[in-house]
């Protein structure tokens, strides 16, 4: 069972999602207990046109979070255009470590997904207030930075999503770092098929893609509601998907103290391994610096 804490338009949609792709039942909790419960019973109606058994159900009582081998917290305040990270970080921290004690007290031996922004920060939180081994305490922030950053490969060369591969580590936010080393199309690295400018631009794109999304409607959605659905997969179906995710580090890339996105194995223990790769001297500049800004906002919340 699956517990997504968070009925907005992002919790709601990921909850879907795991129905649509037939993963597992699910438990959807938010203090607006009637727009779960709501939220719940518009998709267990749509269920028969997905031809899936599967149950969900909405709930403002975290104690039906009972069981959950897998709980993701999506709920906490949005980000609006022009607000800060550290704004938001302020509000949402509140948010997130009430959360965590109920899923300690109620779901202690699940793994703990964080989407609420800012992710990096948010996940060191989580991993702080829950006490639980950090391959437990993961956040998504890179996986749909990942997304956006195979979607502009696609389109520059007009070929198949499909085909391209590539990773995102560092911030989830503007300071992220888009592997060009690292992205290929078919075995293809994108550097023997795109011109620097070419590429520049689609690394532009990936970092502002977000804060685009929300000038034109407000909020992201779609594409975090189903990243969700992908990683909880990963992690309930034990398939050990390579995907760059915020985890708390011990020394990996000489960091210590600090949740930030990197490459892992994502499998039935939630990180089963960090993959430390070979960075060049520009990836490592600019991981070093979205590392430091990760830290200055974690540094101002005195855990030990």
């Amino acid at each position: 069972m699956i517990s997504i804490v968070g009925a907005g338009k992002v919790g709601s949609a990921a909850a879907f999602n795991i129905l649509r792709f037939r993963i597992s039942d699910i438990v959807l909790i938010d203090v607006a207990g009637e727009l779960a419960e709501g939220e719940a019973l518009d998709m267990m109606q749509a269920a028969p046109a997905i031809e899936f058994d599967g149950k969900v159900r909405g709930t403002n009582d975290f104690s039906e979070m009972e069981g959950s081998e897998v709980t993701v917290i999506v709920a906490g305040a949005g980000r609006k255009l022009g607000m800060t990270r550290p704004d938001l970080a302020r509000t949402n921290r509140k948010i997130v470590e009430s959360i965590v004690k109920q899923v300690v007290k109620y779901a202690p031996e699940c793994k703990l997904m964080i989407v609420t922004n800012p992710v990096d920060a948010m996940t060191y939180v989580a991993y702080k207030e829950s006490g639980f081994e950090r391959n437990r305490v993961f956040g998504m922030g890179n996986i749909l930075d990942t997304i956006r950053f195979r979607s502009y490969i696609a389109a520059e060369l007009n070929v198949s999503r499909e085909d391209v591969r590539a990773l995102v580590m560092g911030e989830h936010g503007d300071s992220m770092v888009p592997l060009v080393d690292y992205a290929t199309v078919s075995g293809i690295p994108i550097k023997d098929l795109l011109e620097a400018e070419q590429i520049e631009k689609i690394v532009n794109l990936t970092k502002t893609s977000g804060s685009e999304v929300i000038k034109l409607k407000g909020a992201t959605t779609y594409a975090p509601a189903v990243e969700i659905a992908v990683a909880v997969d990963a992690v309930l179906r034990g398939r050990n998907r390579v995907m760059s995710v915020s985890t708390f580090l011990q020394g990996e890339y000489g960091l210590s103290d600090i949740s930030i996105g990197v490459p892992v194995v994502l499998g039935k223990n939630g990180v089963e391994r960090i993959l430390e790769l070979e960075l060049s001297p520009e990836a490592q500049r600019h991981f070093v610096e979205s590392a430091s800004i990760i830290k200055a906002m974690i540094d101002t919340y005195g855990y030990t």
